[in-house]
């Protein structure tokens, strides 16, 4: 008979007798075995089934890029400012915009902070790999998985062969090992999906070295499919292009939408114009890879992890010099974006050293201080510290810079002043902040003051609450001051 003893005291059950088989260790071992082979051998089989139907998907596409093109018409929504000739300077003799508030005609949906998004569920197939090659990205060292050598030979034109031929090429390539370094390497840095295509074209010189750009574009094309992000190929001239589907709308960025039937909605295509070349039309295969992919995201809701390049920047306000270090790495990879959300920009994490600095070497002047005071500093320091100068003065295009763009730019442009502002006073005082747009005239910013110290003033009212405009680009004016000449009509951008 079985007997079970209880121990009430430290509630430990003790089991006498044999009530489990004696097992021998050898027997234990060999199951154990058994267990790993069958698991082996299923997810063997599971990567060929996966493999043979990638080949099939890429074999069929490699067809269809062999057809004629289609030539698509390009749009761009255009999305600027007016030109300021030099900021406006505040002057209490002048007659003053009015307490009234201006007439918001749109709400902007706000873009989710950062500590509340998720970043894409990478899932990556294998493991962090044991033998390693390495390969560079924005300075950052990464280690991707040892394979054997293919010679793939090169892209040798543009036209649909040569383009079709090119992509058989690399499908010959181990496409499972890339995808999931890829995949893998991307959630180790905290790339979005932006800054996975980034991280595609940098693997292309692993696999092709010596790689062109046109080269880069199918490469990187190539493998945001593999990973089931939409891209396309696009060819103007002599020139290959990424065409991206976004999440988002992208601005100052040629476009075309792309119909699959008369039935479809349709899907834009944005061009991926690194080059920042005039394009007019565009013409691409007229299939998509699969059922298409899922278009990327580009907000930015965690802080690229890349290799810290120490560089710093002085600001000079108020007789008081200030050092502000940056990683010049980061500062690279955001060169490289494209005009998007001005919401993007204003709840992106800010690099933990310029922030940093900044709270450090502006705290003393605005702790403990009522909060228009503490705003008012703030305010003061970025429509002082920085030049002014219109994007097409600097750059010859629009651009819109996150917060270390701003710092590091020679000069800067009143969005650019109303990001890194925004950014200041919800990094170093907690305070609820909105982006204004007056359409086409100007960019400002508005604070929402919760003790009371700032009741006059121009404002906005967002879900009841009023934020009071702080304008970066009207020097030496203070908050509820809004810039004379830009109108009342405005878009809220919340944060």
């Amino acid at each position: 008979m079985r007997k079970i003893a209880i121990l009430a005291a430290c509630g430990v059950a003790l089991v006498t007798g044999n009530v489990f088989p004696q097992l021998r260790q050898g027997d234990i071992e060999a199951f154990r075995e058994e267990q790993l082979q069958r698991l082996e051998q299923f997810r063997s089989a599971k990567q060929r089934e996966i493999a043979e139907f990638r080949d099939s998907l890429n074999e069929a596409y490699a067809r269809f890029l062999e057809e004629k093109w289609e030539s698509f018409n390009l749009y761009r929504e255009e999305r600027g400012f007016r030109p300021m000739p030099k900021p406006p300077v505040y002057d209490p003799s002048l007659p003053q915009p009015g307490d009234e508030p201006p007439t918001v005609v749109v709400d902007v949906p706000p873009v989710p902070a950062a500590d509340t998004v998720p970043m894409p569920d990478f899932k990556p197939v294998n493991p962090e790999p044991k033998a390693t090659v390495t390969a560079e990205f924005f300075g950052t060292q990464v280690r991707l998985q040892q394979v054997e050598k293919t010679h793939i030979g090169r892209l040798v034109g543009v036209s649909e062969s040569n383009v079709a031929d090119f992509w058989g090429k690399l499908s010959k390539l181990p496409v499972e090992t890339i995808a999931s370094d890829l995949q893998r390497t991307g959630s180790a840095l905290r790339l979005n999906d932006y800054g996975l295509f980034l991280l595609a074209r940098e693997l292309a010189a692993t696999y092709i070295p010596g790689a062109s750009e046109n080269e880069r574009v199918v490469f990187s094309a190539f493998m945001l499919n593999q990973v089931g992000l939409s891209a396309k190929i696009g060819r103007s001239g002599g020139d290959l292009y990424v065409l991206l589907a976004a999440r988002q709308e992208l601005s100052n960025t040629s476009y075309f939408t792309f119909r699959g039937s008369n039935a479809d909605p349709g899907r834009r295509y944005y061009v991926i114009n690194l080059r920042h070349s005039r394009l007019t039309e565009i013409q691409t295969c007229a299939a998509q890879y699969g059922d298409g992919g899922t278009p990327l995201d580009f907000a930015v809701t965690a802080t690229p992890q890349l290799a810290y390049a120490a560089g710093s920047e002085q600001l000079q306000f108020g007789g008081t010099g200030y050092v502000v270090g940056y990683n010049r790495n980061l500062v690279n990879y955001f060169s490289t974006y494209p005009c998007v959300d001005f919401g993007i920009y204003g709840t992106a994490p800010v690099d933990s050293r310029m922030i940093g600095d900044l709270r450090r070497q502006l705290s003393p002047h605005i702790a403990g201080k009522p909060q228009d005071e503490a705003v008012n500093h703030l305010l003061h320091f970025v429509q002082n510290a920085f030049r002014y100068k219109t994007d097409q003065d600097q750059y010859g295009y629009e651009k819109w810079n996150f917060a270390e763009e701003t710092l590091v730019s020679a000069y800067c442009d009143c969005d650019d002043r109303a990001i890194f502002f925004a950014q200041l006073v919800r990094n170093l005082l907690g305070l609820e902040t909105v982006l204004v747009n007056y359409p086409g005239i100007h960019l400002a910013a508005a604070v929402r003051f919760t003790d009371g110290s700032l009741t006059g003033g121009t404002y906005v009212t967002v879900d009841g609450s009023r934020f009071y405009i702080c304008d970066p680009t009207y020097i030496n004016a203070d908050a509820g001051m809004a810039m004379p000449g830009v109108g009342d009509t405005v878009e809220i951008v919340e944060l």
